[in-house]
């Protein structure tokens, strides 16, 4: 009876281990191999069962007691290791699948990082990694939104690629302090951290966006906050199928990516900056140019640091020639010697006006009016200064005091002239009344 009980525990224990065997089918895909071992496992338990009817129908004499314990504690080590090798090919799966998980948040990595090198406007930057991520990453839905400043604080789609079938223009999304900003994106502006739903169809702070999300297949999502120079800009989002499908390694990379597309933002900010500095340095640039006045801009020794077209053309130098000399070589003597009070007055008054002359390459001298302020330049003080010729207007000056002289003299003439006639006239009037008056008395002698 003994040896009954003996041989119907290891016939139990044989088909339990060819169970477990077909259960590894699942964890390790070794299909082939585990059906194998699970039949053959199978045929040494029918074989036993065969046995242990015979025995119980008493066809057969009892086996021996020995050898049916050494079958039993075979049977039982065959269980117990069947069993224990689950959990190992569990661990591996396990980390085959975080490990072709990282691969692949890698390849979007250095695929993204590819794209952010490359890019050269915004728009494109965003589209171009939002279709990597969902490429590469094969996840559902990525789309990246900014944190607008108006007074609903709301969220502004930027770019998408995935399946997003509207749902970006049904869900208005916010980042306000208020019950529909307290979604995943919400919090990852509001918090600067990563925000992480491991089950969109249980998550509590979901619920004003679960029902448009689950009718397009989101199961899982991560929003990443895009922080550059201490500002969050908004948000990276990432859906996948499939629930609690970010892990800590997954977000850590994903987080990585976040940072190196907000950087990435704001190179290409910076350098639409100066791309557009530079376009209104160069307009400057041609409108000195093009200026029939005279630019300077020197330090306080008077060595020039730049000019424009007009200031060495119209002197009869060549750029370069210019830049050698200094401002007193090139003012005349009565004017140089004036240069370092002007100089203290400018540092003192921060603007001045005044008149002085300069030399020409060719010796002759180019009369000017200076319109100069003080400012800083490469972290020192400097003087730039606009300079007329006023060479027309000094001929002109001289013109018209000359005629002005001519005048006074023609005028002083004419004064002379006015006077002695009208001293004639007056002459000739008081004639006729010394006439008209012995007239009259010669009338009184005759009548008398």
């Amino acid at each position: 009876m003994d040896v009954i009980y003996v041989l119907a525990i290891s016939v139990l224990l044989q088909f339990t281990a060819a169970f477990l065997a077909l259960r590894l089918i699942q964890i390790t895909r070794g299909r082939i191999a585990w059906i194998l071992i699970a039949t053959a496992i199978s045929l040494m338990a029918i074989r036993r069962s065969i046995t242990l009817i015979h025995l119980v129908s008493g066809e057969v004499h009892p086996p021996d007691m020995k050898a049916e314990v050494v079958a039993l504690v075979t049977s039982a080590l065959l269980v117990i290791g069947v069993a224990l090798i689950a959990p190992i090919f569990q661990v591996i799966k396990h980390s085959e699948t975080t490990l072709r998980k990282i691969n692949r948040d890698l390849k979007v990595l250095t695929m993204t990082n590819q794209v952010i090198i490359r890019a050269t406007e915004e728009a494109a930057l965003l589209k171009d990694v939002c279709r990597t991520i969902a490429e590469v990453g094969g996840y559902r839905l990525v789309w990246v939104g900014f944190a607008e400043q108006d007074e609903e604080k709301t969220v502004r789609p930027i770019a998408y690629a995935g399946h997003e079938e509207g749902y970006l223009d049904t869900v208005n999304i916010t980042w306000a302090d208020t019950e529909r900003g307290r979604g995943p994106t919400g919090k990852a502006i509001l918090t600067g951290k990563p925000c992480v739903v491991k089950d969109i169809r249980t998550d509590p702070d979901y619920g004003h966006y679960r029902d448009e999300a689950v009718k397009r297949g989101y199961a899982s999502l991560i929003s990443l906050p895009l922080i550059a120079n201490n500002k969050t800009l908004g948000a990276l989002n990432i859906y996948a199928m499939e629930t609690d499908a970010f892990d800590i390694e997954e977000v850590n990379l994903l987080t990585e990516l976040a940072n190196d597309m907000a950087f990435g933002i704001m190179s290409l900010c910076a350098r639409s900056d100066q791309k557009f500095m530079k376009e209104e340095l160069d307009l400057k640039a041609k409108l000195l140019d093009i200026t029939t006045d005279s630019i300077f801009l020197h330090d306080l020794e008077g060595n020039f640091i730049y000019v424009n077209e007009a200031a060495y053309k119209t002197r009869g130098y060549t750029k370069d020639e210019f830049l050698k000399i200094n401002l007193r070589d090139l003012d005349t003597p009565e004017y140089a010697k004036h240069i370092k009070p002007r100089i203290k007055e400018l540092t003192e008054k921060g603007k001045l006006i005044f008149e002085s002359a300069h030399f020409r390459k060719d010796k002759s001298i180019m009369p000017i009016e200076v319109n100069a302020c003080l400012i800083e330049h490469g972290g020192k003080k400097c003087i730039l200064s606009a300079a007329r010729d006023i060479t027309e207007y000094k001929r002109a000056e001289s013109a018209l005091h000359k005629s002005e002289e001519e005048l006074k003299k023609k005028f002083k003439e004419l004064e002379e002239f006015y006077n002695m006639a009208v001293g004639r006239e007056l002459r000739m009037i008081e004639l006729k009344e010394e006439i008209e008056n012995l007239r009259e008395e010669l009338e009184r002698y005759k009548n008398l």
